[in-house]
């Protein structure tokens, strides 16, 4: 029996051919049917959307056959979607980020493939741009990033967030780039850990840790040969490495850490703090922010955490925060001294 998945069609690019059929949901009876209203070797034309408008139908389906069909559409036209004035920043957004979840899932199938690796890079440059050029990218991007740990969706959470914190930081756009490559891809080395390890409801055994462990190492391998660039590279081998030289895998510490690499410790520690995993629930921003002061202070350099308390100002980004959970009430200093 087939099975539908409803999408907006306003995420659809007029006189454009989709290559996915899409349906119309109606009821016999008390039993939906789906209906079909165009055909995926059609021209989506203005005709079609003010048909939609005009009988108010919000919600169009598409066969669950032809996901993978619909998100290379979203990702083929990624640039022409942003750049169209006439969707909103939530819309770009929802595209923006379920392309690079689609994405990151392709890279863990097959990460030494070039050409998901080019995918990577394109994706990068698309959000560099959104993130410039509309004023509500924040809000918006925050918004769609996911509550729930997995390996894919913590990269794109960490690439999201750290292109939007890289902005904040004055990074230039090559530097931006590099970043959110590399935050992309700083995980990509688990896939050579069983999965019975990362998925492992509870605490690791030491043995299983020191397996985890060689996944900077792992990925930096993978990588080898790739033409990735330097900064993106720091990143995959150095975001496990605490400020006072206590991390892994070549325990360096301080500035011999790479700005990147600094800058990314801090925002996977708090990306899967403030997501539920395997093993924990999720913890609100206020409440991650002051595990990270009180039980993890010395693996981070001090000034760019208050730069990300900073950064984070009043936006929530995974659910409204309590009135007496304001990190701004008792002040920067107080959290992270």
């Amino acid at each position: 029996m087939d099975k539908y998945m409803s999408i907006n069609y306003d995420t659809l690019l007029e006189n454009t051919k989709l290559g996915y059929d899409l349906y119309l949901k109606t009821y016999v009876k008390g039993i939906p049917r789906y209906v079909l209203f165009y055909r995926g070797d059609e021209s989506f034309g203005n005709d079609r959307r003010e048909e939609l408008i005009k009988q108010n139908i919000k919600k169009l389906f598409i066969s669950t056959n032809d996901v993978q069909k619909y998100f290379n559409y979203q990702e083929k036209n990624l640039q022409s979607i942003i750049g169209d004035k006439n969707k909103s920043s939530e819309e770009k957004s929802q595209t923006v980020y379920h392309v690079a979840k689609y994405l990151a899932m392709d890279l863990a199938n097959d990460p030494r493939s070039g050409t998901h690796l080019r995918r990577v890079t394109k994706w990068v440059d698309n959000t560099i741009n959104y993130i410039f050029d509309d004023e509500n990218a924040f809000s918006s991007l925050v918004k769609v990033t996911s509550h729930d740990y997995y390996t894919y969706t913590h990269c794109v959470n960490l690439s999201v967030l750290g292109l939007l914190f890289g902005k904040y930081l004055f990074l230039n756009p090559y530097e931006l780039k590099c970043f959110g490559t590399g935050l992309l891809l700083h995980d990509i080395g688990k896939v050579e850990i069983p999965l019975t390890i990362i998925n492992k409801p509870g605490k690791l055994t030491k043995e299983e840790f020191e397996i985890v462990k060689g996944h900077p190492v792992a990925g930096q391998n993978l990588l080898e040969d790739k033409n990735i660039e330097e900064g993106a590279l720091r990143i995959v081998i150095e975001h496990h490495e605490n400020f006072d030289g206590t991390g892994y895998p070549n325990r360096i510490g301080g500035m011999d850490i790479h700005l990147f690499g600094r800058i990314a410790r801090i925002i996977d520690v708090y990306d899967a703090v403030t997501t539920r995993r395997s093993y924990a629930g999720a913890k609100r921003p206020f409440a991650a922010l002051m595990e990270m002061k009180e039980h993890m202070i010395t693996c981070f350099d001090l000034e760019l955490l208050k730069e990300f308390i900073s950064f984070l100002g009043p936006h929530d980004p995974r659910r409204k925060r309590r009135k007496e959970e304001s990190i701004y009430d008792v002040g920067i200093d107080k959290v992270i001294s």
